[in-house]
């Protein structure tokens, strides 16, 4: 009988080590956790209540994960890491909010940056440029200093970001996530924004995916949740989807759905 214990294991163990060796062997671990609708909403809670404000504000959570160091597809057609592509587009997106802000002087427009990856010594979701009127030159230097590594505490970020959307007390609140993968480190990004659209109307904010050379479909719970969820699969397709969002949603102030056709080359998940 000990015999065919030993045996047993010993084929189990077998299979384990066989499935690990067919998945590649490099996958990440995931500490997810479990949806907790009363536990997000008292993280998004802030401590005292905000002088509601006429205007914009918009965060940018760029993920800045290791898988960010892949390469893609850039705009020339040559291959170049994801990351120094989303530098790019970050650059170009500042840009558009600056001029916008320049030719409507009479609007407030408040924009933040911010990454998010585990660091051992850092919080999951950084700061880059905090929420202020854009300014291109004030956050080159942060861009540029950007790296990739660590996992993706998608959810995680955008409670932070959301938190300082809420701090900002403006009427119209956006959350702009660029992610190439799965969430695998603290709340799931469906239940934050299943919670964030059940906020009140004057404190909800408007939330918008762009899947980074990563399947639309593996972002089905935001979209089922009231986000908006978009696919890029290479440098011009990222610009063309950042462009719809800001200048279809974020800047007319449209609904979290599409309304109007996108650029031909903005892949929509349906």
């Amino acid at each position: 009988m000990n015999s065919l214990r030993k045996t047993a294991a010993a084929a189990a163990i077998s299979l384990i080590v066989l499935a690990a060796a067919c998945s590649g062997g490099a996958q990440r671990p995931v500490f997810n956790k479990p949806a907790d609708a009363d536990a997000i909403k008292a993280l998004l809670q802030n401590a005292a209540p905000l002088t509601q404000q006429d205007g914009i504000a918009a965060a940018i959570l760029l993920d800045t994960t290791g898988s960010m160091s892949d390469e893609i597809r850039g705009a020339d057609l040559t291959k170049k890491p994801k990351l120094r592509i989303a530098q790019q587009a970050l650059r170009n997106l500042l840009q558009q909010f600056a001029a916008f802000a320049k030719k409507h002087p009479d609007k407030k427009i408040l924009v933040g940056v911010y990454e998010f990856s585990t660091r051992s010594d850092q919080p999951a979701c950084r700061q880059i440029f905090q929420l202020a009127p854009p300014d291109p030159a004030a956050a080159e230097a942060a861009i540029q200093a950007l790296k990739a590594e660590g996992s993706t505490p998608i959810g995680d970020a955008m409670i932070a970001a959301k938190r300082d959307l809420d701090a900002t007390g403006m009427s119209r609140r956006h959350i702009l996530v660029i992610t190439d993968g799965e969430n695998n480190r603290g709340y799931m990004p469906g239940d934050v924004t299943r919670v964030i659209s059940q906020e009140p109307e004057a404190a909800r904010a408007a939330v918008y995916f762009i899947a980074l050379d990563v399947g639309a479909e593996v972002f089905d719970p935001v979209k089922e949740s009231g986000g908006l969820v978009l696919s890029a699969q290479g440098e011009q397709q990222l610009a063309d989807t950042l462009d719809y969002i800001l200048t279809g949603k974020i800047l007319v102030e449209q609904p979290a759905t599409p309304s109007t056709p996108p650029h031909p080359s903005v892949i929509i998940r349906k």
